[in-house]
């Protein structure tokens, strides 16, 4: 049986790793994008400091990430069932809300006009250039795929649902805090309709790792597999 004085740790310990997880994400990626040399790599570095801090948090209480949902599923069929509809569901509310961004700002280029101009050519390299298309498929699945799902849809998102577990719906406000930061964290080379939008798949995902049953391995697949197919649109001259 839970006592209070339980419940009490178990929050303490849920605000402790969301300060030092967030903390370190954001002072970590704020200082590396002040460094012209390395600033087009602040996310993937800082987002793979961050995992390692969830990593570090996660063994002191004692928890693991297959607790949060890469344990070996279960079903292969379903795993690739689930893979599919998060891969749809999360590229249709890429694009409604985006467009929808763009369009109440009321001009194209309005939602992205405050980002150096330095962060709207990260990917200026990537047309027809094989080894910078392979260098950023592999950061794809690595930092994307993985880091991006572990630690917003997984680590982060236990911890907020830890923290507000008083709360009426504390699952929907934890869905709703880590797709805020996931959104936040694409702002620096994609704009105002790149937050929105990509905050957007961060809530559909965190609504669909709930669904899922906390199975993490659709959301995994769905998001490498996305990202690939956005590098390589891109590798072929393609907007995206």
């Amino acid at each position: 049986m839970k006592t209070s004085a339980d419940s009490n740790s178990g929050r303490m310990t849920a605000a402790v790793d969301l300060m030092l997880i967030i903390g370190f994400l954001l002072s970590l990626k704020s200082w590396l994008l002040s460094v012209d040399a390395i600033w087009s790599y602040a996310g993937p570095i800082s987002l793979l400091g961050a995992l390692g801090i969830a990593t570090w948090r996660l063994r002191v209480n004692g928890d693991s990430w297959a607790s949060l949902g890469l344990a070996p599923p279960g079903s292969l069929k379903w795993t690739l069932v689930w893979t599919f509809v998060a891969l749809v569901v999360t590229i249709a509310t890429g694009i409604l809300a985006q467009s929808l961004a763009v369009n109440v700002r009321g001009a194209p280029d309005a939602a992205t006009q405050t980002i150096d101009a330095r962060y709207q050519g990260r990917f200026d390299d990537l047309p027809g250039n094989l080894p910078a298309f392979l260098f950023w498929l592999a950061t794809a699945w690595v930092v994307g795929g993985f880091t991006e799902e572990m630690l917003f849809r997984a680590a982060l998102f236990s911890r907020f649902e830890g923290l507000l577990a008083r709360f009426p719906f504390a699952a929907i406000l934890a869905v709703t805090g880590q797709a805020i930061l996931f959104g936040q964290q694409h702002y620096y080379y994609l704009g105002l309709a790149g937050w929105v939008a990509t905050g957007a798949i961060g809530f559909v995902s965190g609504g669909l790792y709930f669904v899922f049953m906390r199975n993490l391995w659709p959301l995994v697949l769905s998001h490498g597999l996305s990202n690939t197919l956005g590098l390589t649109l891109l590798y072929f001259g393609v907007p995206v």
